[in-house]
C-alpha cells in the first residue's frame, strides 16, 4: 500500500515542471527531454475541479512533440487525477496520476500510478544526478521498481534544442 503525501495546492503546483527521469512510457519512447506545464485551473463549487497539460519533449532529431489534455482532479485532496489526452478518454473517473511526493517548496515532485507502472521525477529546474537519486529514492520506499529508470538528458538538449528550456 502507498503512503501518499496529503492535500496539494493547485495554485502552487501550476506551472512549468521539467522531467529529470521516468520509467518507460510509449509516448516518450524517442524522447531525451520532457516537459510539462499545468495551468487554467477550473472551479466547480468553489473547489479545483479540471486543470489543463501540456506535456512536451525533444528528440535526439530536434523535433518537438506535444500532448494536449486535461486532468481532473479525482478525490477531495487534489493530489489524485484522472488524466487524458483525448476526447474519448475524458470520462476516466479513477485516478491514473498521483503526487506521491512533494517538497514543500514545490520545487521537486515524484509522480506515479498507483499499479506502479509509470513513474516521473520532477523539477522547476535541471537537478544534479544526487539530488534525483533521492527523489528515486523515495520512490523505492514507495514499492516503485526503478531499474529501468530513463534520465533525460539535458546537457544534449542544451545543444540541439536550446530553445526548449527558454536559453
Amino acid at each position: 500500500m502507498l503512503e501518499l503525501i496529503g492535500m496539494i495546492d493547485l495554485e502552487r503546483y501550476g506551472g512549468e515542471w521539467l522531467e529529470m527521469a521516468r520509467k518507460p512510457f510509449y509516448f516518450q519512447n524517442k524522447c531525451i527531454a520532457s516537459k510539462a506545464l499545468y495551468n487554467d485551473i477550473e472551479y466547480k463549487d468553489g473547489k479545483p475541479y479540471k486543470i489543463k497539460v501540456r506535456n512536451s519533449c525533444v528528440t535526439k532529431q530536434g523535433k518537438i512533440n506535444v500532448s494536449d489534455g486535461k486532468a481532473k482532479i479525482v478525490g477531495a485532496d487534489n493530489r489524485s487525477l484522472s488524466v487524458s489526452f483525448s476526447f474519448f478518454t475524458d470520462w476516466m473517473r479513477k485516478p491514473n496520476y498521483e503526487v506521491l511526493y512533494l517538497d514543500k517548496d514545490y520545487s521537486q515532485a515524484v509522480i506515479g500510478t498507483l499499479n506502479k507502472k509509470y513513474l516521473w521525477i520532477l523539477s522547476r529546474k535541471v537537478l544534479d544526478r544526487s539530488a534525483i537519486e533521492k527523489l528515486l529514492e523515495k520512490a523505492k520506499a514507495m514499492g516503485y521498481d526503478t531499474t529501468d529508470i530513463i534520465y533525460d538528458d539535458w546537457e544534449m538538449l542544451k545543444q540541439i534544442k536550446p530553445s526548449f528550456l527558454g536559453i
